[in-house]
């Protein structure tokens, strides 16, 4: 999530709990993503309020294309906060290939491996990292005392069978793609400021006076985000999972924080019974006062206004970008739309939508970003226009059954991938069991789904 419309509280309609049903068969064809198995190690410092961070990045991954791998592109997505000429993220000594003379409007980094990468093989490179958090109240950046470092680790590009993947950075929402790999990273810092993070803790050792290092790891995660200030946590738990809120005690109250922590308890288990049972052992909440949107989603880590729908929306991307992939650039509504429909779940589930009144003759569900770029006054329409489809579904195959059916397509899709003609695919073949009189061509049509 990243401007989260106002507006879309008017397409709420009240319904009754959740019910769980059989699950819906569908398959889905593999696409190849290279390279693969991506394993990141990362060791950075910093200074008294995590402004500056500083070590190395390797990456190691391996060939699974069956021709040999000569170039990959390094994703340095938070350069396109301040643009080309703000540097924020710069690497330096490269180990392992040899940076082009050229890149991609300074988020996309081409690298010429030392040799080849035959069919199957593996490699790694490594660089020295610098990041530079800008004074900017954003997903990346600092305000009042609080870091928020998102998006921020060099991650590989990917290629799959459109190419590699190399779209811009858009400000106003997410555009990114990536595979899930591994996370081991170690982050020095004075001992005062706390670090939540994806992943979890898992060593913690003295850095000299003042001073430690912090170790925090993770599998089957497609990036690595976290936050550096003076907080307060509170925990709570959701099933085996442990749910942890971190705040700034002169910007959120220790009562509000606390409702956020009931909140959020009860968003991760109606998401765990609805859609599948999370994967990870750390859920943490970052709050943080966000002016013009609601928060943004990492793996494990969100930062969030301090709302109870917003933490929802949040939390749900941890299943529909998180768990279940998407190409964010290309097709956004296949986490937006969801994580807005499915934010109402844990407290009045969105189940009746009748139509949807598109702010545009141009705009459609299934737009990419790059139009929402220059129609950024219609981009509400992968919110409410999108959530409104997915509760008219829900209306029209039953609760139950709907639900249902999404456990089964992010069970189709765990931890990889979902594109919109699958997720179209399995609605059709639904629809010919449960509503064999619906035209669904039409259907598509009317609510401007390519």
């Amino acid at each position: 999530m990243r401007r989260f419309p106002r507006a879309i509280a008017a397409f709420l309609a009240m319904a009754t709990a959740l019910v769980v049903a059989p699950s819906i068969p569908a398959s889905a064809a593999p696409t190849v993503r290279n390279p693969g198995d991506p394993h990141y190690r990362t060791g950075l410092s910093t200074g008294g309020q995590g402004h500056v961070w500083a070590g190395t990045h390797r990456i190691a991954f391996t060939n699974v294309d069956p021709d040999p791998l000569a170039t990959i592109y390094l994703r340095l997505w938070s350069n396109g906060v301040l643009g080309c000429s703000g540097g924020s993220i710069q690497i330096a000594n490269l180990q392992g290939g040899t940076v082009a003379a050229t890149s991609q409007r300074c988020t996309a980094v081409e690298i010429a491996l030392d040799m080849p990468l035959a069919p199957g093989a593996r490699t790694s490179i490594s660089m020295d990292l610098r990041i530079e958090v800008p004074p900017e109240n954003d997903r990346f950046g600092f305000h009042k005392g609080l870091a928020l470092i998102g998006t921020a680790l060099p991650t590989l590009a990917i290629h799959d069978d459109a190419g590699w993947h190399l779209d811009p950075f858009v400000d106003l929402g997410e555009s990114f793609y990536s595979i899930v790999g591994s996370y081991r990273v170690t982050l020095e810092t004075p001992r005062s400021l706390d670090t939540p993070t994806t992943g979890v803790l898992v060593d913690r050792e003295a850095a000299g006076p003042g001073r430690e290092s912090r170790t925090y790891a993770v599998r089957d995660v497609r990036d690595f985000a976290w936050a550096a200030a003076h907080l307060t946590r509170i925990t709570g738990r959701s099933g085996d999972v442990r749910v942890v809120v971190s705040y700034q005690p002169d910007a959120v109250t220790r009562r509000r924080a606390a409702a956020r922590l009931r909140d959020a308890v009860d968003s991760m288990g109606t998401f765990s019974s609805a859609f599948g049972e999370y994967p990870y052992r750390e859920m943490d909440v970052v709050l943080a006062g966000f002016a013009s949107f609601g928060g943004m989603e990492y793996p494990t880590v969100i930062f969030t206004k301090p709302a109870r729908l917003t933490v929802a929306h949040e939390l749900a991307h941890q299943w529909w970008y998180g768990i279940v992939g998407d190409d964010e650039y290309h097709e956004p509504w296949l986490d937006e739309s969801f994580a807005t429909w499915s934010q109402y779940l844990p407290f009045s589930p969105w189940r009746a939508c009748k139509k949807y009144s598109f702010p545009g003759a141009g705009a459609r569900i299934t737009n990419d970003m790059g139009y929402w770029d220059a129609h950024r006054g219609e981009y509400g329409t992968i919110y409410g226009g999108g959530g409104c489809l997915l509760a008219n579904l829900a209306h029209r195959f039953g609760l139950h059954r709907f639900t249902a059916f999404l456990r089964s397509h992010a069970r189709a899709h765990w931890l990889g991938v979902a594109r919109t003609e699958g997720f179209k695919a399995r609605i059709e073949d639904a629809a010919a069991t449960y509503l064999p009189d619906l035209d669904m061509a039409a259907y598509w049509s009317t609510w401007r789904v390519d």
